[in-house]
């Protein structure tokens, strides 16, 4: 046996996503889809120092990723080693964006088996506001499609520099048709499920 056995994410971590849109006024569901995640590299880097007692690095923000468009999205080609540079390098995009936003609860934590205690946690987020992180209009007259989301563990809320992206999701090499389109009216909500095993 080896002293020293490394944790391999994607093995022994694994995560469900639900996108969906929602209504505003009523909260009914009106579209949802469901996908796996990829954990990074640096999702490793988050759990290292919240089992070493740094409380603030723990997930409290999720991105939400959207492109203004009437063509076909086609979502990046992601590694483990893709965090935050390539959130950050959207600076310079001229469609796409993301809206940064703070969960809406406390995640909640509960057992997948009758073999663990707390070894599953659910995370949940929902849009908000009109405008993306790098100032691209997010709103039906704009064309905006979500297509993409993140986990992130952000230290100092008030300071995007300092994220660390723990997880990534996207809907897939699919037409536009299968992103979900912001809608007056409607919001994109997210529920995020990591269970270890």
């Amino acid at each position: 046996m080896k002293l020293h056995e490394p944790l391999d994410l994607g093995r022994q971590a694994k995560g469900l996503v639900t996108l969906f849109s929602f209504d505003e006024k009523t909260r009914r569901i009106c579209r949802q889809i469901s996908l796996q995640n990829l954990i990074l590299y640096s999702g490793a880097d988050i759990l290292g120092r919240l089992l070493a007692g740094q409380s603030s690095y723990a997930v409290n923000m999720l991105y939400l990723e959207f492109q203004n468009t009437v063509g076909v999205i086609t979502p990046p080609a992601v590694s483990r080693a893709d965090g935050i540079a390539y959130y950050n390098g959207l600076s310079v995009s001229p469609d796409t964006d993301f809206l940064r936003l703070p969960l809406l609860v406390d995640p909640s934590v509960d057992a997948s088996s009758d073999d663990y205690e707390s070894n599953q946690a659910t995370f949940f987020a929902e849009s908000e506001g009109t405008t993306g992180f790098f100032g691209k209009a997010f709103s039906q007259s704009a064309s905006s499609f979500v297509f993409g989301a993140a986990l992130v563990a952000a230290p100092d809320p008030a300071d995007q520099s300092k994220d660390i992206v723990f997880s990534r999701v996207y809907i897939g090499e699919l037409g536009w048709t299968d992103a979900i389109d912001k809608q007056d009216g409607k919001q994109v909500g997210v529920t995020w499920v990591i269970r270890f095993k």
